[in-house]
């Protein structure tokens, strides 16, 4: 019944063969159920009757050998996203963890929405990138494949952390008419002084272009009075926003830093895999990145079909979703309405109401 669920919306809209189909979305179904990626633990589904060690290699086949083209995952999750009238917020990020001695290191770009952002697009970077930071080819290469889904002209901006400066990458986000905000270190140069400097002038609006890795670009900055901060100060520089414009827009950048943490320890523990292989930790994030679509989406309808309670209130979108879908998953006496319920909803052309940022 749980995988069934899925079959249909999944069927229809990614390009697959049914067997591939059925394992995933047998995998999807067992995420959301056990709320991990131990694939021993995923394998006690046995909704056919087989073995666990049978499903356990089945799973292990699918990783190893079964075609999954991420991108074709990617233009599903954006299909079931109704596009905001400015145009898409994007947030590019890296999430990386540690598995015995070597890095996993997932370069991401995600759509905002609700204060989230929802994965499209990513990359396991290799095992020599340096620091696990991307290379300027390497993000380019990221957002080609956006690119593959999202016309330039219908990205409102790009958002990216101190990561993702410098001038032949930025240069080239231009070239591509894509605008971007995207925050810089308090010794970059701006101008003639360091962007630390600029901060004690009164007074300055960000409205004025700057020199900036010889680019002309808005540069704005803003004290942060957050206690237990690092930083006294954030600093944006972006080649479409000034201002108030930047700051609010780079404001909302933590969502990918909260999908995260949603995918790991807070939601389905991605850091549980023992996979290091790139090609199979796509897939993996693949699979996560579609369990996280249904239960934060599902979280979105009941907050905005049902009266909140109290404790609805206390419990973010992604955890009210991700219950909900265990409850309707894990009882096999609930009335057919309530599950019928759920199945009208997977069936939308949108999973609305994902509202848009």
């Amino acid at each position: 019944m749980p995988k069934n669920l899925f079959l249909a919306q999944l069927t229809s809209a990614l390009n697959f063969n049914l067997a591939r189909i059925k394992c995933l979305t047998l995998l999807v179904a067992s995420i959301l159920r056990h709320r991990t990626v131990n694939l021993a633990i995923l394998a006690t589904e046995n909704l056919s009757g087989a073995k666990n060690e049978s499903c356990y290699r089945r799973f292990q086949a699918f990783f190893l050998s079964a075609a999954l083209p991420t991108l074709d995952i990617g233009r599903f999750i954006l299909s079931k996203i109704p596009k905001p009238p400015k145009g898409w917020v994007l947030s590019m990020d890296r999430t990386n963890w540690k598995f015995g001695k070597r890095h996993i290191n997932i370069l991401t770009v995600g759509v905002v929405i609700n204060k989230l952002a929802i994965p499209i697009v990513w990359k396991v970077l290799p095992q020599t990138t340096k620091r696990g930071n991307s290379n300027t080819t390497q993000r380019i290469k990221l957002i080609e494949s956006l690119l593959k889904l999202i016309a330039a002209k219908d990205i409102q901006v790009l958002k990216m952390d101190r990561e993702f400066g410098g001038q032949k990458w930025l240069r080239w986000l231009d070239s591509e008419k894509i605008g971007y905000v995207v925050r810089i270190k308090s010794n970059i140069i701006v101008g003639q002084k360091s962007a630390h400097e600029h901060a004690n002038i009164r007074g300055r609006k960000g409205t004025a272009r700057q020199n900036i890795w010889t680019l002309d670009l808005f540069f704005t900055s803003k004290r942060i009075l957050s206690k237990g901060r690092r930083d006294s100060h954030l600093y944006v520089v972006s080649n479409r926003f000034a201002g108030k414009e930047a700051l609010e827009l780079y404001r909302m950048r933590w969502e990918v830093e909260q999908l995260f943490s949603h995918l790991k320890k807070r939601g389905f523990d991605l850091e549980a895999t023992h996979m290091t292989n790139a090609t199979k930790l796509e897939k993996l994030f693949a699979l996560v990145s579609l369990a996280f679509l249904f239960s934060f989406g599902w979280g979105c309808q009941l907050r905005a079909t049902r009266k909140p309670t109290q404790a609805m209130k206390r419990k973010s979108l992604f955890r009210q979703g991700l219950e909900d879908i265990l409850r309707l998953l894990g009882n096999p006496h609930l009335p057919p309405a309530d599950r019928r319920t759920f199945t009208d909803w997977l069936s939308l052309p949108t999973l609305l109401p994902i509202f848009i940022v």
